[in-house]
């Protein structure tokens, strides 16, 4: 055996708690399903609570032994010395520096020669309408 297989024995093995509350939740939920298909409300309330209390249980049984392997794991190293010291200033003055060059880029884009003629044809027309006697008449809603 290799592989998820192995991994899964293992873990049953490891904690045969966590195994037992799983089947007796599934057992409890059978029980109650079949209350269900019975139409008996008192085995299906038993199945129900069952239910909750096993999965209860199984959670208790999984904090339970993750803490008690959290104690036994052993403590990394403290690498301290590995690492260097931040320089906020310098991090501030590279992130100024950045912005002002992307408000430059932004300032600076090229515009395609169709948006120009678009852009003239515009202001011409809102100048022919400030000169105009008549006013356009906006839609009525």
């Amino acid at each position: 055996m290799s592989g998820p297989v192995k991994s899964i024995t293992g873990r049953l093995k490891e904690e045969p708690l966590v195994s037992v509350g799983v089947a007796g939740t599934i057992g409890a939920l059978l029980y109650a399903t079949w209350g269900i298909h019975r139409n008996n409300a008192k085995q299906t309330q038993w199945g129900m609570r069952g239910r909750v209390i096993m999965q209860g249980l199984t959670i208790a049984a999984l904090v339970g032994y993750g803490l008690f392997r959290s104690k036994d794991a052993p403590k990394a190293p403290a690498n301290k010395g590995n690492i260097r010291p931040i320089d906020w200033d310098k991090l501030e003055r590279e992130a100024r520096e950045a912005e002002a060059k992307d408000s430059e880029a932004k300032s600076q884009k090229p515009t395609s020669p169709a948006l120009e003629k678009l852009k003239a044809r515009l202001k011409k027309e809102k100048e022919a309408e400030a000169k105009s006697v008549f006013k356009k008449e906006e839609p009525k809603k």
